[in-house]
């Protein structure tokens, strides 16, 4: 919202001229003298120091005054004049805030003016110039002319000042970089603490943007633009353009990547199933083996049992020939009660599949003839004779099982 120039010797003229608006700045194009009247100038009123509306019309004899002034001093210290192109005047404005209220304009500008006279010195302001006659313009693309636009520039306030530091000019030393710096950032502190709010006179990047925009011609804005177009935009259109093709087809060849892998996953899958149902077969099968074994084992046990006792019969007494037979003889009885038990079970699950008219048998004539044939008396005999043939003759002839009653 603010912004300072410098000026040498030869270029104050026309600035003081603005400031008082004499007759020759009053054509300027931007300039409506029927709102002149509402410009108001500020000073320091040496009386109490306070800030006052004053009749104040600096002149190029003020500044050349002041100049004169410091170099008798200079010309006395056997010092170096004043340089022809020092910067002998300053101008700060100031522009009114969008969010300052009309009843608090004029107090806006008073300690605005305030606060640059502390800080590059009251003695050296040449008075505070608000002006309210300035109008927007543009140029007539019919006639080419310059021409106003009936809308009022922003109030506004010239501050000028002889930057003197020390008796001398010096510029860069009473305006170092830091002031451009914390200009605003402390005016705005300084305006806080005395209107009780802040006005806005720092501007965000988005305003300081567009109001440089607006100072631009509108022909030379265009021609901006053009190149602006060509030289960023195309070429961020065409890198934008080639990102995306190379993005879709990244993205292609992606999805067929991930479709293969389905593909295998799906493969894997079915082998894993397969592999999974041959597991469950060889666990059947190998149950079958275990239990098949133990059956064996089972067996062998028991004939590892008869035969011992068949090899003891060689040695033993003839007490003891006779309970070695007893024993055999009970085990052959305890496998054909087993062998009975199978047979009658075989039976039932025939009945339960044939009926005796598909096949004309009587099944129940098969079993009972099997039974007979297979019946415990038998097995038992055949048994005794099998023992008693590996072991020799027992008492002169055919071993048979003794008989209890006739010992």
């Amino acid at each position: 919202m603010a912004h300072i120039a410098k000026y040498k010797a030869h270029s104050c003229g026309h600035m003081l001229a603005h400031y008082r608006r004499d007759p020759s700045s009053l054509g300027r194009d931007n300039i409506d003298p029927s709102r002149t009247h509402l410009n108001v100038t500020l000073g320091i009123d040496p009386a109490d120091g306070e800030v006052r509306q004053m009749d104040i019309k600096p002149n190029w004899e003020s500044i050349e005054g002041r100049i004169e002034r410091v170099n008798e001093r200079l010309r006395r210290e056997g010092r170096r004049a004043t340089r022809k192109d020092a910067v002998v005047m300053a101008d700060i404005v100031v522009t009114l805030p969008e969010n300052v209220p009309a009843k608090d304009e004029d107090r806006f500008f008073q300690y605005t003016y305030e606060f640059i006279g502390q800080a590059v010195g009251g003695e050296n302001l040449l008075g505070g110039f608000i002006h309210r006659d300035e109008m927007r313009t543009r140029k007539n693309p019919d006639t080419g002319e310059i021409e106003q636009t009936g809308e009022p520039v922003r109030d506004h306030m010239h501050v000028p000042f002889t930057p003197m530091v020390d008796g001398t000019f010096n510029y860069k030393k009473l305006v170092p970089r830091t002031f451009y710096r914390e200009f605003h950032k402390e005016l705005g502190k300084y305006l806080e603490k005395k209107l009780g709010y802040r006005p806005e006179v720092e501007l965000d990047e988005g305003k300081a943007a567009q109001k440089a925009l607006s100072k631009l011609d509108h022909k030379h804005l265009e021609e901006a633009k053009r190149k602006v177009e060509l030289q960023i935009v195309e070429p961020a259109k065409q890198q934008a353009a080639d990102i995306v093709r190379d993005a879709e087809r990244r993205n292609a060849e992606l999805n067929e990547a991930i479709a293969d892998k389905q593909g295998d996953l799906i493969e894997l899958d079915s082998a894993i199933e397969d592999k999974e149902f041959e597991l469950q077969d060889a666990r059947e099968r190998l149950e079958c083996l275990q239990q098949a074994g133990d059956r064996v084992a089972a067996r062998v046990e028991r004939l590892e049992s008869i035969v011992a006792d068949v090899r003891r019969f060689d040695h033993a007494g003839r007490a003891e020939k006779g309970a070695i037979l007893d024993r055999i003889a009970d085990r052959c009885d305890a496998l054909v009660t087993r062998i009975r038990g199978r047979i009658a079970e075989l039976a039932e699950r025939a009945r339960a599949a044939f009926s005796r008219n598909d096949w004309g048998v009587d099944l129940d004539d098969e079993v009972r003839e099997s039974k007979e044939e297979r019946s415990p008396m038998r097995l038992a005999e055949a048994a005794r004779q099998a023992a008693a043939a590996s072991v020799g003759l027992y008492g002169g002839r055919n071993v048979h099982k003794p008989d209890r009653g006739a010992r």
